[in-house]
């Protein structure tokens, strides 16, 4: 679980989280990376590491964004599975059972989001253009909704069978790409998108929509010059 200045929502997206896991009776653990936040995350995060021994928290000494974040989490999970959770999404026992059935039958599962929930009008055009338009066109990868929650085999990284270097959310696409490189086995979920309730999600920021646009044409050409 990624936090950047989350102090208002963390404990709750953490300890519902943390519930939803306990009622389906996995072996589990919540890795949160604390990515330099400038507030109280770190701190109710650090808290929370103390109270429980299946939560532990790693923390950033500078900003490095959300694909970095991931990265950081990787080198920790200890577990088989490993799940991209936004702090402004918790899961509950829904949400964990509709990926549980294919987890054994397939590399990699993503949701796709029946409907985009707290969007504003210019983040919903830039995701229908980037999942419907330019991620279709450029890469081709088949998969309907490339920027949400992902589940992965952990070996898929920890035997580099796929590595990624993207630091903005383009990260969920390149190891999408990576893995149809691999040609591996990819299934996508109906997942359901919740209301934000505290702060304001940086990845509806302009300034993140457009990085990530700057590293989805830069990856395109990386591609194109390994090709040939």
């Amino acid at each position: 679980m990624p936090a950047f200045n989350e102090e208002e929502g963390i404990e709750t997206a953490v300890l519902k989280t943390h519930d939803a896991f306990q009622k389906t009776g996995l072996d589990f653990e919540i890795i949160v990376i604390n990515d330099d936040s400038k507030d109280e995350t770190g701190v109710i995060a650090d808290r929370l590491d103390s109270r429980f021994e299946n939560i532990q928290v790693i923390h950033h000494d500078r900003n490095r964004g959300c694909g970095a974040a991931f990265k950081t989490g990787i080198r920790y999970a200890t577990k088989d599975y490993i799940i991209f959770v936004p702090i402004d999404n918790p899961l509950d026992t829904e949400d964990i059972d509709a990926y549980l059935p294919r987890m054994n039958v397939c590399d990699i599962i993503v949701g796709v989001r029946i409907e985009r929930t707290g969007y504003s009008r210019f983040a919903r055009f830039a995701s229908f253009v980037y999942n419907r338009i330019f991620i279709p066109l450029l890469f081709n990868i088949g998969v309907e909704d490339v920027n949400w929650i992902q589940v992965y085999r952990r070996d898929l990284f920890t035997s580099n069978l796929i590595d990624f270097q993207s630091t903005s959310l383009f990260w969920l696409v390149e190891i999408l790409i990576r893995a149809k490189q691999k040609q591996l086995i990819i299934a996508e979920v109906p997942s359901k998108m919740k209301r934000r309730i505290y702060g304001k999600s940086t990845c509806v920021k302009t300034v993140v929509i457009l990085q990530t646009f700057f590293e989805m044409i830069k990856f395109f050409f990386l591609i194109r010059k390994e090709k040939k």
